[in-house]
């Protein structure tokens, strides 16, 4: 009996740290472009911060285990347009940002292109 309560609490703990690692990797965008107001950020770190949040919206899909096959889905489709997306949003974009405003506008048109008309939804306009 103690085994089991012992291997519960150990795979509460291994899921309880994976949703809060998921969180921050989700909000690693938006903590980016707090920092502009004290420091300018370059274009790389920017779509580093983006590629990162894209990712782990597309494995928050997967927390319930019915959707591991969507969640597949959206990280193969975030892969297949990533470096087209890339290309396409950030070829006329500042070396360095300076405004949150345009980073997050960046942000946002990247995150539309790459989560393609299937994953839509998983744009939160409100945090951009």
């Amino acid at each position: 009996m103690r085994i089991l309560i012992f291997i519960a609490s150990i795979v509460a703990a291994y899921l309880g740290y994976q949703h809060y690692e998921n969180q921050n990797r989700q909000n690693a965008f938006n903590t980016l472009v707090e920092t502009i107001d004290s420091q300018p950020i370059n274009q790389f770190e920017l779509k580093q911060s983006l590629n990162i949040q894209v990712k782990a919206r597309c494995q928050a899909i997967g927390a319930d285990e019915t959707n591991l096959a969507k969640m597949e889905e959206c990280l193969n489709l975030v892969q297949t347009y990533q470096d087209e997306c890339e290309l396409q949003i950030f070829r006329l974009a500042p070396v360095e940002f300076e405004d949150g405003k345009e980073a997050r506008d960046y942000g946002k048109r990247y995150q539309k292109c790459v989560f393609s008309n299937q994953f839509t939804y998983l744009v939160e306009t409100n945090t951009l």
